[in-house]
């Protein structure tokens, strides 16, 4: 499922053994949008699949959004302790000192899941 990116939302793409997240992130009403985006997430991770990867890449975020992000962690650490195998790589421009900090302290919190902090170019297009 792709929830697509609008001038407030990230872009999420949601698949059996993925997640992409990019963009920025404040949205006006934060459940209206995160909502959504959660229980597909669950729908994605209640499957057979043993392993799901996930890639953020936020280039600014809200505190609503920063308890969504925390709330999605949390429940990526519950499946990862249930026997699933998730990595997450937590991406930012090398000059964006903000969201490597908040990719940090993310990381603090993550001991089932596969975390690591990733620099990419500020120039980069997929």
């Amino acid at each position: 499922m792709i929830f697509e990116a609008s001038q407030r939302t990230p872009l999420v793409e949601l698949t059996s053994t993925s997640c992409l997240i990019r963009g920025e992130c404040y949205p006006e009403n934060i459940s209206e949008w995160s909502d959504p985006v959660l229980q597909e997430l669950e729908n994605c991770l209640s499957g057979d699949e043993q392993e799901f990867k996930v890639e953020i890449e936020l280039y600014y975020f809200n505190s609503s959004s920063a308890k969504f992000l925390f709330d999605f962690f949390e429940f990526l650490e519950e499946s990862a302790s249930g026997g699933k195998a998730i990595s997450v790589d937590w991406r930012y421009r090398a000059e964006d000192d903000t969201m490597q900090e908040a990719g940090e302290d993310f990381e603090e919190d993550m001991t089932a899941c596969s975390y690591k902090l990733v620099v990419v170019e500020s120039e980069e297009e997929d």
